[in-house]
């Protein structure tokens, strides 16, 4: 089956699953708004659409997106989504409250904007039983298809199940004119695969629990394009940008098809949540998820190399409790999740104890990781994050020892288990946190 003949299927796949891509377009070219009014008519019965979106993103579209529906005799209406403390907007129960108020009567939503913008609607379209489509404005997260809401509830990072968009569209115009940071953001999303899908693996072989080789196959044609070629981002060459952009796109489809966001989302993406919620705990700022993911994608792959050099293990116990000394406030919530992953790591250390385990183990996990160094090779030639010291956290960069503490604690914020936990077992975490980080991270 060809990649775009996936979209509005359903399909039996070799993992024994029967994948349903509810999404039903993806549309890439100059004139990708024209199609509006033909989404407007497919997917709401009084031809009427409402716009959602923040300051920036409606400067970007939203006046061009409206002009275009009303002249084929479609309405729309719009909302801007609030900033918060001078800041985007966020992803939160507040904000989730105000769109349910604002969107009551609509039949038909697009969510202009990205990543933040993308997941409000997406939450309210699915709590409301409403269609909805997303029009990109930067090619800078991979979760524009995706069933996936990362939000910030209670101050904890979670993630749950909503709905995906029936189309996303794009073009090309304003994606390569979009700020520079956010498209090294998405190249810092996408770079994750690598380290999210061995951590997939490693809880298949550790666990049993389902994996999708289909699903990680699905960007292997497009991959090459911008990992061996990231001076095509930088250039904001136009095939780069679409390679990017439809990879990062075809990421959120096999988040959908699996029911899980393991096939794009590892221990990098938990120290990328962790540096969220410690901004949002202390009332801080805090830097793009895409760059925060990029540079933890790096050390992630380095922590793989260095735990598949080990010969013969000495597994410790895990500690039983989080630290609240870094938590804080947010002790409970943490400790909660911590709890639901303390018995798979006691299991981890009794399965890798037995005999020629480990080595099956190193030999399941090797062959499919990109080396830490052309990770980093490839960020850095692509203008985007490749250091610690290049992310932001309460506008300024962040220091070392803060970014070792988030690195030796993120572990502990899910239950998923992760490259994080085999290296607290090992104690490489946080014995060589620092060693690990200064050579790949600086």
């Amino acid at each position: 089956m060809e990649i775009q003949e996936l979209l509005g299927s359903s399909f039996e796949c070799r993992c024994g699953k029967t994948h349903t891509v509810p999404t039903e377009e993806f549309v890439y070219s100059e004139d990708a708004f024209g199609s509006m009014s033909r989404l407007i008519d497919t997917y709401s019965p009084d031809r009427s659409c409402m716009i959602i979106a923040d300051n920036r993103t409606y400067a970007v579209a939203g006046r061009e997106i409206t002009d275009l529906c009303e002249a084929d005799g479609a309405r729309c209406s719009h909302f801007i989504v609030p900033d918060h403390d001078g800041e985007s907007p966020t992803v939160d129960d507040a904000t989730r409250d105000l769109l349910l108020r604002h969107t009551a009567d609509s039949t038909f939503l697009l969510a202009l904007g990205s990543g933040v913008i993308n997941d409000l609607v997406k939450w309210v379209a699915f709590l409301q039983h409403k269609p909805y489509v997303v029009a990109a404005t930067a090619a800078s997260m991979n979760g524009y298809a995706s069933a996936n809401v990362a939000a910030t509830i209670d101050g904890l990072k979670v993630l749950f199940h909503a709905a995906p968009p029936k189309a996303v569209i794009a073009t090309p115009d304003i994606l390569l004119n979009a700020p520079f940071g956010l498209s090294a953001a998405g190249l810092g999303d996408v770079l994750a695969k690598s380290v999210s899908s061995a951590d997939w693996r490693l809880n298949h072989f550790l666990f049993e629990d389902y994996f999708c080789q289909f699903s990680i196959d699905l960007l292997k044609d497009l991959e090459p394009v911008y990992l061996n070629n990231p001076d095509k981002i930088k250039n904001r060459d136009p095939d780069g940008f679409k390679a990017m952009f439809t990879a990062l796109f075809y990421s959120s489809i096999a988040m959908t098809i699996t029911g899980t966001s393991s096939p794009a989302s590892g221990g990098e993406h938990l120290v990328s949540h962790t540096l969220d919620m410690l901004a949002v705990r202390d009332g801080h700022s805090h830097d793009l998820h895409g760059r925060q993911v990029g540079v933890s994608s790096i050390l992630m792959a380095a922590l793989y190399e260095r735990i598949l050099t080990i010969d013969q293990p000495r597994f410790s116990p895990p500690p039983e409790q989080v630290d609240e000394t870094f938590w804080g406030t947010l002790t409970p919530v943490v400790a909660e999740e911590y709890q639901k992953k303390l018995p798979r790591m006691i299991r981890a250390i009794e399965i890798l104890n037995q005999p020629d385990n480990w080595e099956t183990f190193r030999a399941a996990i090797k062959p499919h990781l990109i080396p830490a160094r052309r990770l980093k090779e490839c960020l850095r030639l692509a203008g985007a994050a490749h250091r610690y010291s290049d992310l932001r956290f309460n506008n300024a960069p962040v220091a070392q020892d803060f970014y070792l503490s988030v690195v030796n604690h993120a572990g502990q914020m899910r239950s998923r288990f992760t490259i994080l936990d085999i290296a607290v077992l090992l104690g490489v975490i946080p014995e060589e946190t620092e060693a690990l980080t200064v050579k790949w991270c600086t």
